[in-house]
């Protein structure tokens, strides 16, 4: 279930955590997740839900079969989980290129990515060494299925989280702050992903991602609505965790300010490149071996990227573009180093954009339609596309300042004149101070609750983009 609805935000969330904090110990308060985790999870396809817990069993007990002198034993787990992921998207894309229906069955498990991710990380790390095999099938199944970060991640290690499972600290200011993170993803999802989505479908029903305005136009727009569609999911399932005592990894850095597409790639969705980074890249000997060699080495990881997004043809093609992108960048890089950062930000932006209209289409009639339209083949544009720039100018203007360091740095500013940076809040002099941060950040939350209540009562939100991969 989409965590950004009615029925999760005013009754499932509440319910979970009365009866989180109802419980006494650690031990029953892992199990409450663990029914949550697989209650939410069969309300996607109850039929999934014994084949997903039949492969946390499955690795569960290869786990145990590891050694770090025997490769097979690490290899032969590693690919009956690429060949689950594989199975599932290759089949779902297969089906589709010879147009056959399967009516309301879901094909593609719920979280099948982020699952086998966090399976092939938790195996690999039995066999380096840096963690023992998990002697609690609970707490296995706990890490696996865990409902904030099945859905689109954070892909949290397993060494991350070990020692989190039996032992971690719960306090009123935990619950305040993953509270505050939650509802600012879920502002995030709702108030500006959805919208430029909106937008979006109705510029393209109309056909002005066709023509050269439009389709530059459709791309900025699909621009943000990915980032704050992703970073939102997960801004949520990171304020989710740190509720109930986790802490998450953080999967964005301000990803459109960075100064190349290679800086780009290590400020979005950065649990999964950490993934690639230890788990491939380092590996097959990262940049040890020469620039071709290194070349070679991002390239498989691009390909190997293909995987996760792999439900269509044109996510495959834009993996190709993104490994060509990142070579081009390798070569070019001593030179990078004296352009100045306006030029650099043009450079990554317009080759961000360019990948963008490739990801976004998926019918590949409409790339073609697409491409013909950024090459100046079809119309220049449409007569309504006008009155569309004109109405999304302040949204936009909304989602550029929310992607550069003003909103951060007015939270520290904030932050630092309330003495929220003090250790010490024996302080008389600190605590109307502390006070007030409290009483104007439970306004700012009360304010984006009303704001998400009435957009989703409005028109129910758009599905996450990332859960279908």
């Amino acid at each position: 279930m989409a965590f950004s609805s009615l029925l999760f935000l005013y009754l499932i969330l509440p319910l979970s955590v009365l009866v989180y904090f109802l419980l006494p110990d650690i031990r029953r308060k892992n199990m409450a997740l663990i029914v949550i985790s697989l209650l939410l999870y069969s309300m996607g396809n109850l039929l999934y839900l014994p084949l997903m817990a039949g492969f946390c069993l499955l690795n569960y007990k290869m786990a145990f079969r590891i050694h770090p002198e025997d490769r097979r034993s690490l290899w032969i787990p590693v690919l009956i989980n690429v060949g689950l992921l594989a199975g599932f998207k290759y089949l779902s894309m297969v089906l589709d290129l010879f147009d056959v229906k399967t009516g309301s069955f879901v094909l593609l498990p719920i979280g099948i990515s982020v699952f086998t991710f966090s399976a092939v990380s938790y195996l690999a790390d039995v066999y380096n060494g840096t963690v023992e095999p998990e002697e609690k099938f609970s707490n296995l199944l706990l890490y696996f299925l865990m409902f904030p970060k099945l859905l689109q991640g954070p892909i949290v290690p397993y060494v991350q989280l070990r020692g989190q499972l039996e032992v971690r600290r719960h306090s009123p200011r935990a619950v305040f702050e993953g509270i505050q993170r939650f509802l600012f993803g879920l502002a995030k999802k709702v108030l500006l992903a959805d919208a430029c989505g909106r937008l979006l479908e109705a510029c393209n029903s109309a056909g002005a991602d066709n023509t050269l305005v439009g389709v530059w136009f459709t791309a900025i727009l699909f621009l943000f609505q990915i980032y704050y569609d992703f970073s939102g999911c997960c801004d949520m399932a990171i304020g989710l965790g740190r509720i109930f005592g986790f802490r998450y990894c953080e999967n964005f850095n301000r990803p459109y300010m960075a100064l190349s597409v290679t800086e780009f790639c290590t400020r979005w969705n950065m649990s999964l490149g950490n993934f690639f980074r230890n788990y491939v890249y380092e590996p097959l000997g990262s940049d040890q071996f020469g620039k071709s060699r290194q070349a070679v080495n991002m390239m498989i990881c691009c390909l190997l990227l293909g995987m996760w997004y792999a439900t269509g043809l044109n996510y495959l093609i834009w993996t190709v573009y993104l490994g060509a992108v990142l070579v081009v960048e390798l070569y070019l890089q001593d030179s990078m180093r004296f352009w100045p950062d306006w030029l650099c930000r043009c450079w990554t932006w317009w080759l961000l954009l360019f990948g963008f209209i490739i990801f976004s289409h998926e019918d590949l009639s409409a790339l073609k339609a697409a491409m013909a339209g950024v090459l100046g083949y079809g119309d220049f544009s449409l007569p309504g596309t006008g009155r569309w720039i004109a109405s999304s100018i302040p949204l936009l203007m909304i989602c550029t300042i929310g992607c550069t360091e003003l909103p951060v740095m007015v939270k520290q500013i904030f932050a630092g004149l309330c003495a929220m940076d003090r250790r010490s809040a024996r302080d008389d002099s600190i605590a109307p101070l502390r006070l007030v941060y409290v009483l104007v950040c439970l306004i700012v939350m009360l304010v984006l609750l009303w704001l998400v209540t009435v957009a989703m009562t409005t028109n129910p939100a758009l599905a996450p983009i990332y859960s279908k991969f």
